[in-house]
């Protein structure tokens, strides 16, 4: 799917890397979701750290998180999990919302654990697809790189990929 229009607005976006553009451009109605779930990232990462030296601040230019990013550090670190599992939880909601071209609502059955006086709509959030489109979505940031075996590069490269991968969880 392409939307006409949407490859100005997509290379306009800034911190996009060149394969999240392409993403961008194909899956143009998703970007406000990514937005929001950004967004919820950074705020849960703030409030967890609102008594802390540093507190998740953000800056006014494309990294958002300034320079933490650009250290292999447990702030990095979190930093990397809470953004992927904030675009988790939006891209999924977004899906069952009806927000999305690609996804619905999840079709998943009636717990069985679930108390019987509970009434069950049978949509909920699409958690399998909000996952896998983040996975794609923000991995292909640090696969998009090529990095000498055994390097420092490669290593860092690894470590985000585990952090996006645990946030996801």
């Amino acid at each position: 799917l392409f939307i006409l229009g949407a490859q100005p607005i997509c290379t306009q976006l800034k911190g996009l890397s060149a394969g999240q553009i392409k993403f961008c451009q194909r899956y143009h109605d998703h970007m406000p979701s990514i937005g929001r779930g950004a967004k919820m990232g950074i705020g849960e990462c703030q409030w967890q750290f609102r008594l802390r030296r540093w507190n998740c601040s953000t800056v006014q230019d494309s990294s958002v998180f300034g320079p933490v990013l650009n250290s292999a550090s447990r702030e990095a670190a979190f930093t990397h999990a809470i953004s992927s599992a904030g675009v988790v939880y939006a891209v999924s909601r977004s899906c069952r919302e009806g927000d999305l071209s690609t996804c619905g609502c999840s079709r998943a059955k009636r717990p069985k654990d679930l108390h019987r006086d509970w009434i069950w709509g049978g949509c909920g959030d699409n958690i399998e697809y909000g996952y896998r489109f983040a996975r794609a979505f923000i991995d292909v940031r640090e696969k998009e790189r090529n990095h000498p075996r055994h390097s420092t590069e490669l290593g860092r490269m690894l470590m985000n990929l585990h952090n996006n991968e645990a946030g996801r969880k």
